[in-house]
């Protein structure tokens, strides 16, 4: 009788300890649940045209190097024209989920004029975020750019569009100059809807926008210019940064017109034109 009382006692205490650690591991998983829940944000949807260098689980969303969310999944648009990443944000990045956020890809990028994303060759590439409104209303599904040269938030900028048959060795990011002076960028470039045309997407600071004039000239930016003659021969040469990844000038003539509008379509030549050196005209800005 006693040997199966003290067989009862002894299954009771092996039982007990059977679900003692189970228990513990519930419990210690329940905890880190409810972390989880408390600590996460909102799940928003940022659309790009292209998405080769974005990882799930691995890119991470930053602003001013700090880390506010992390893409969970990439996935093509139905309409197959994008790609989609949805990006869970940190519970202190709800601010980010408004009207206005401008989301775009940093990535390594060298050139004669400086290096830019050098952080990215050890980190990867991330998406970089600039906040709207503070009191904008909630969104979730945004549109991403691919790249942003200007300093300065998209949002201080005026888009341009600049029509030709040839986009050839125009490429975003390359810069937009006025003088010599870098004015704005390229943001975009993609094909007309009936394809008979390249449309090129520039971005201008809106403190030069008063140079953009309706009878404004586009042309692309070479390394080198050469005239020869029998007699005379003349070679200009151009930053070490036009000659490899040329670039956009533009300028107006002496019969300046109306401030163009935003989003206005200009014409883009493949050469500058004839004697605008000897232009000058007077644009207060």
């Amino acid at each position: 009788m006693k040997t199966q009382m003290n067989q009862k006692i002894e299954s009771v205490k092996t039982g007990w300890y059977v679900w003692f650690f189970p228990a513990i591991a519930l419990a210690f998983c329940g905890w880190l649940y409810m972390k989880y829940r408390n600590e996460r944000g909102p799940t928003i949807r940022i659309s790009f045209e292209d998405a080769s260098s974005l990882q799930a689980e691995k890119t991470r969303v930053r602003f001013r190097g700090v880390t506010i969310g992390t893409i969970k999944n990439l996935e093509v648009a139905d309409d197959n024209k994008d790609v989609i990443a949805t990006v869970l944000l940190t519970r202190d990045a709800e601010r980010f989920a408004v009207e206005g956020t401008k989301f775009w890809i940093v990535s390594p990028k060298v050139n004669f004029q400086g290096v830019s994303g050098l952080e990215t060759i050890f980190a990867g590439t991330y998406i970089a975020a600039h906040p709207g409104k503070p009191d904008g209303q909630f969104k979730d599904e945004f549109k991403g750019q691919m790249t942003s040269e200007v300093n300065e938030p998209l949002e201080s900028t005026t888009t341009y569009f600049l029509e030709t048959s040839n986009a050839e060795s125009i490429t975003t990011g390359d810069s937009v100059t006025f003088r010599g002076i870098p004015v704005g960028a390229v943001t975009k470039v993609t094909l007309s809807k009936t394809a008979q045309q390249a449309l090129i997407q520039i971005n201008i600071q809106n403190r030069y926008v008063k140079l953009v004039r309706t009878n404004t000239v586009f042309w692309r930016k070479v390394g080198v210019q050469a005239k020869l003659g029998l007699f005379n021969s003349e070679i200009k040469m151009n930053s070490l940064d036009a000659v490899l990844h040329g670039g956009i000038d533009f300028f107006t003539p002496d019969a300046v017109g109306e401030i163009a509008k935003a989003q206005s379509h200009f014409a883009f030549n493949q050469t500058p034109p004839k004697d605008y050196q000897k232009w000058n005209p007077k644009l207060e800005f």
